[in-house]
C-alpha cells in the first residue's frame, strides 16, 4: 500500500509574464573567465516540458533561451511532481507516483484529489479587513487534465468586498498533465498571472483629485474591477505605521494624505496539495514574483542560502567540515562567483551616492554630523570620458581577481584581519552604509545587507583552516 505522499519540489517560484509561451528551462553554465572574457555566467538550455491543451506532455532541448517575445516576458511556469513511498512484499520503495504504481494497489489517477489555494493579501495586510482578502481555490480530480483558472475574489458575505464574484481578479491557472509511456509521472503545472494592475471602477473620478503624477494614468476597462467602496480604496496610514515602511509600497492619491488609490496587482502565493484516501496529504508552496531582469546573474545570498542558514548553520562549525578543503573551497568559490555576478549588474557609483544621502539622513535624525556619517561610504570618484563609472569599474576589477581562488586564499593567509575588517558581520544593528562587503546593498530589513551567519561562519572557519597549514612568519 502507498504510505506517504509528497510533492517535488516543496517550494517553487513562478514568474509573471504576458507572453502565452512559458520560458524554456535552463541552467547556469560556467563563468566566462578567460583573460579577456566577460566574467559573466552563461546559461544553457536543458530538457523543457511542453503541455498541450489536453495535458499531453512533450519535450525539447532549446538551443537558445528567449526571455521575452513580442507579447512581453515569458512566464516561468513550474511543475510539481507527485512522489511517494509504498510497501510491497519485498520491502519499501520510493519514487515518482505513476499510473503503474497506482494500479499495483487497485488505484487510478481518479483517486487523486488536487487542491490549489492562492491569495493576494497585500490590501488586507494594510487594512486588516476580511473584505480586502483576495483568494482563489480550485479542486481537481486527478483525471481532469484541462487547464483550470484561478479567479480571485474577496469574501462575498462582507459589507464591501474588494473584488466581487462577477468581476474576479485573475491569479493564474493550473493544469494536471496526462501521463504517457514517455512521461508517466503525475505532475501539476502552475502558470502565474500576467503581471497586471487592477483599479477601482471609478478610477477616472479618483484621478481628478490626485497629484499630478497620476493625471495621465489609464487602464483598459477589463482592469477596472475593484470595488471603490472597499476599505482598501479609502486606506490612509497612521503616523509611523510600520506596515507602510519603506515608502512607495502602494500607490496613493497625493502626498499629503497618502490615501490609497485602490490599485491591486495580481501577485499571489499559496499552497498546492494532493491527497489520497488513507494517506497524509502532500503539500507544496507556490510563490509568484516579478520577472528576473538579470537571469544570468546570481545573488550572494540566495533562497537556498537562507534555508541552509536555518537548518545547517552549525555544520560549518564542525572541524571535520572545513577539513574537507575541496568541499569548502567549492562553496567559497561559488560565493565569490556570485559576488562578481552581482557586481556586474550594479551601478556602484549611483549606489554610493545613495548611501551618502541615506547616511546623512540617518545622522540628522540622530544629531550626528552629517558629513562624517556620509563619508563612511566610499569617497565619490570623478567621472572621466573613458571611465564614466569609475567606482563600478574599480569594484569589478578587484572582485574579478578573487575568482582565482588562490588569490583570495593568499590574501587571507597574509591578512588574518581581512574578514572582520572588510566583511559585514550578520545580525548587527549598524544602520550606516560603510565599505564592508556586501557594500552599498540594502537588506530586506532596510539596514545594510549582510551575508547569512552560515556563510560568515564558513568564511571564518575556512580562513582559520588555511592559516593552520601556513608556515609561521610567512
Amino acid at each position: 500500500m502507498i504510505e506517504k505522499l509528497w510533492l517535488y519540489p516543496p517550494l517553487a517560484i513562478a514568474r509573471l509574464g504576458r507572453s502565452q509561451t512559458p520560458c524554456d528551462s535552463f541552467v547556469w553554465g560556467a563563468n566566462d573567465l578567460r583573460p579577456r572574457g566577460t566574467g559573466q555566467t552563461t546559461v544553457q538550455g536543458v530538457t523543457t516540458l511542453h503541455v498541450a491543451e489536453d495535458g499531453t506532455v512533450t519535450s525539447s532541448i532549446p538551443t537558445s533561451i528567449q526571455f521575452k517575445d513580442d507579447a512581453g516576458f515569458r512566464p516561468v511556469c513550474p511543475f510539481f511532481e507527485l512522489h511517494g513511498e509504498w510497501r510491497t512484499e519485498t520491502g519499501v520503495e520510493t519514487g515518482a507516483i505513476t499510473p503503474l504504481v497506482l494500479a499495483r494497489f487497485g488505484l487510478t489517477v481518479n483517486d487523486l484529489h488536487w487542491k490549489v489555494e492562492v491569495a493576494n493579501l497585500k490590501p488586507h495586510h494594510y487594512t486588516l479587513e476580511q473584505s480586502d482578502r483576495i483568494t482563489a481555490t480550485v479542486e481537481i480530480k486527478g483525471n481532469i487534465t484541462q487547464r483550470q483558472l484561478l479567479l480571485g475574489i474577496s469574501p462575498q458575505n462582507t459589507p464591501h468586498p474588494l473584488v466581487i464574484a462577477d468581476k474576479p481578479l485573475p491569479l493564474g491557472s493550473v493544469q494536471i498533465t496526462h501521463p504517457s509511456d514517455e512521461f508517466p509521472e503525475i505532475r501539476l503545472r502552475f502558470t502565474p498571472p500576467k503581471g497586471l494592475v487592477y483599479a477601482p471602477t471609478n478610477l477616472k473620478q479618483r484621478l481628478n483629485g490626485s497629484s499630478t503624477s497620476w493625471q495621465n494614468f489609464e487602464l483598459p476597462p477589463e482592469q477596472l474591477i475593484i470595488n471603490p467602496d472597499a476599505k482598501w480604496c479609502d486606506f490612509i496610514p497612521t503616523a509611523d505605521d510600520p506596515r507602510t515602511a519603506p515608502g512607495g509600497l502602494y500607490a496613493f492619491e497625493n502626498d499629503e494624505t497618502q490615501k490609497s488609490l485602490g490599485l491591486v496587482d495580481d501577485i499571489c502565493d499559496g499552497i498546492i496539495s494532493c491527497s489520497l484516501a488513507g494517506v497524509s496529504t502532500a503539500k507544496a508552496r507556490i510563490v509568484v514574483s516579478p520577472p528576473d531582469f538579470a537571469p544570468d546573474r546570481r545573488s550572494p545570498v540566495s533562497l537556498a542560502d537562507g534555508l541552509s542558514d536555518r537548518i545547517k548553520r552549525d555544520d560549518v562549525l564542525d572541524p571535520a567540515y572545513v577539513d574537507d578543503l575541496n568541499l569548502t573551497a567549492a562553496e567559497i568559490g561559488d560565493l565569490l562567483e556570485r559576488v562578481l555576478e552581482t557586481m556586474e549588474a550594479m551601478n556602484l557609483d549611483f549606489q554610493n551616492l545613495r548611501a551618502h544621502r541615506t547616511n546623512r539622513a540617518i545622522a540628522i535624525d540622530e544629531s550626528v554630523p552629517p558629513e562624517v556619517a556620509a563619508n563612511r561610504a566610499f569617497p565619490p570618484m570623478e567621472s572621466l570620458r573613458e571611465r564614466p563609472l569609475p567606482l563600478t569599474e574599480y569594484g569589478r576589477q578587484r572582485h574579478r581577481r578573487f575568482i582565482s581562488l588562490e588569490v583570495f586564499e593568499d590574501m587571507l593567509r597574509e591578512r588574518p584581519e581581512l574578514i572582520s575588517k572588510w566583511i559585514r558581520e550578520p545580525m548587527t544593528d549598524e544602520k550606516y552604509y560603510d565599505r564592508k562587503m556586501p557594500a552599498l546593498m540594502r537588506g530586506s530589513d532596510a539596514y545594510p545587507m549582510h551575508i547569512t551567519r552560515r556563510q560568515y561562519q564558513l568564511l571564518v572557519a575556512w580562513a582559520n583552516r588555511l592559516r593552520k597549514d601556513a608556515e609561521a612568519g610567512t
